[in-house]
């Protein structure tokens, strides 16, 4: 199938079976989905929490406005951006960047040193354009990032028919306090339950309801 016709084919699941569990192989093929995404200055500055114990599960519902999909899901995806960033956060990532350049074989030593100077100077802008943000501009600018790394797993995981249903009715403050995030300079940002529909749910069925291109595209 082309991907639009997996586009056509997901919806926002509203019940899932419980008995139907997602693979462990087809689990790391979406979390590759995820490490593999796009994210701002390609920081990641998030952690995605995968949570599986039926009892965590049963909890964290409750504070879910009771919605089943927390509870009756394979796997809960819950994306949590950082509530700060550090320049610990950059440093890791320069790191990584000049790791990567400094094994490219393509590059000659004078490339290598030049990119290497070209990456400390990113660095520094980067340091500087997130450090004079006040810290509610910050988070807010992370928890995107939650979005566009959600995104990918959605999109890939339809392609490989496996069912997903993004959503923030959610507390924060309490799943932040029952997954052990509130000391960690984390907090919960969007969640992803993820499974198999259930056959009785019965807006598999139903229409996909979207503006015609007309509505929503304009060309200058």
């Amino acid at each position: 199938m082309s991907m639009i016709d997996s586009l056509n084919w997901r919806y926002a699941t509203k019940k899932f079976d419980p008995n139907k569990q997602v693979s462990d192989q087809d689990i790391e093929t979406l979390k590759e989905a995820i490490r593999l995404s796009p994210s701002s200055y390609g920081f990641q500055l998030y952690k995605v929490i995968i949570v599986t114990d039926q009892k965590i599960k049963k909890e964290l519902m409750k504070h879910s406005y009771y919605q089943s999909q927390v509870r009756d899901c394979s796997h809960l995806f819950v994306f949590c951006s950082y509530k700060k960033v550090k320049p610990e956060h950059i440093d890791e990532f320069i790191a990584l960047m000049e790791e990567a350049r400094e094994s490219d074989k393509e590059e000659t030593l004078k490339e290598k040193f030049e990119s290497k100077a070209k990456i400390k100077a990113y660095g520094i802008i980067a340091k500087t354009d997130l450090g004079n943000r006040d810290s509610d501009d910050a988070l807010n600018w992370m928890k995107k990032q939650c979005y566009i790394a959600l995104t990918h797993l959605m999109v890939t995981a339809a392609d490989m028919k496996i069912d997903t249903c993004p959503f923030e009715g959610f507390k924060s403050d309490a799943y932040d306090r029952i997954l052990g995030l509130e000391d960690r300079n984390l907090t919960s940002a969007v969640l992803c339950p993820v499974g198999y529909r259930a056959e009785g749910d019965r807006h598999q069925h139903r229409k996909k309801v979207r503006k015609s291109n007309e509505r929503l595209f304009e060309e200058k």
